[in-house]
């Protein structure tokens, strides 16, 4: 299809007639890393964060009753470090205004009943979405100012299983083992902070959740949409180095933690 290969994609998804999405990070080899439940049959479900869609699409396909998929209309209404960017500037973070696009083409593609809501994950209130069986956020903590506010937040709409899959900071998890430590960014783009392994643990604690189980550090394959090193326009510098040379052929390193609402 050459819409889907003419766009940048987020999540691998796999569509009808054998097309599969050049996704950033290979979502379907995560999805078997974590406790993502095999059938979700007759629960009502919430994905935190969609873009692509790829958690949201992958509910349905276990056999949701429902799938709420929450996400951000207005790239300028992400957690944006100041100065933030003004309006009109073309600095967007999925690169477009209003309904990530990608979403909308794999929705049609897969002919789904996903329900996609525009709001800010600080916003969201049961009173307006309900409770849902099962609640699943990934990889958005990192884009968050903050992180333990969000958290609490989606708490008040968890009426069964909280599953929350971040990055983490694999260098102060080794360095900082029983510490809750990690890295700030905050350098013009909306990426805050990433945790070590503790301190992912301690951030869902701090909002009110009780860990069921949770999973030690494992690496988040990158998809065919990763740009592969080109040292002449890079540059050589430590930072990438370590990346081109260590994380690249595994992955982001992340984590998982199963929880209930306290």
């Amino acid at each position: 299809m050459e819409a889907v290969a003419a766009r940048t994609w987020y999540h691998t998804i796999e569509l009808p007639g054998g097309i599969v999405t050049p996704g950033h990070f290979d979502t379907r080899t995560a999805c078997a890393r974590i406790p993502f439940p095999a059938s979700l049959a007759g629960k009502r479900c919430l994905d935190v964060g969609t873009s692509d869609g790829f958690w949201a699409f992958e509910m349905e396909r276990r056999g949701a009753r429902e799938v709420i998929a929450l996400d951000i209309d207005d790239p300028l209404e992400y957690d944006w470090p100041e100065p933030a960017p003004a309006p009109g500037t073309g600095v967007l973070a999925n690169q477009e205004l209003g309904v990530n696009s990608n979403f909308a083409l794999a929705h049609k593609a897969l002919g789904s009943q996903v329900q996609r809501i525009a709001t800010r994950v600080y916003d969201v209130v049961p009173d307006e979405l309900g409770t849902f069986d099962f609640v699943f956020m990934g990889s958005l903590m990192l884009h968050l100012r903050d992180p333990v506010l969000a958290l609490s937040r989606v708490r008040g709409l968890v009426g069964g299983e909280f599953l929350s899959n971040e990055n983490i900071s694999l260098s102060t998890t080794l360095t900082h083992p029983r510490i809750a430590a990690g890295s700030l960014h905050a350098d013009g783009y909306p990426r805050w902070w990433t945790p070590n392994l503790m301190a992912f643990r301690r951030m869902l604690r701090a909002a009110g959740f009780v860990i069921l189980s949770a999973g030690r550090p494992y690496f988040m394959p990158f998809g065919p949409g990763q740009s592969r090193p080109n040292w002449a326009l890079q540059g050589i510098t430590i930072g990438r180095i370590a990346f081109n040379l260590l994380l690249l052929p595994r992955g982001a390193p992340c984590a998982w933690a199963l929880c209930r609402a306290e």
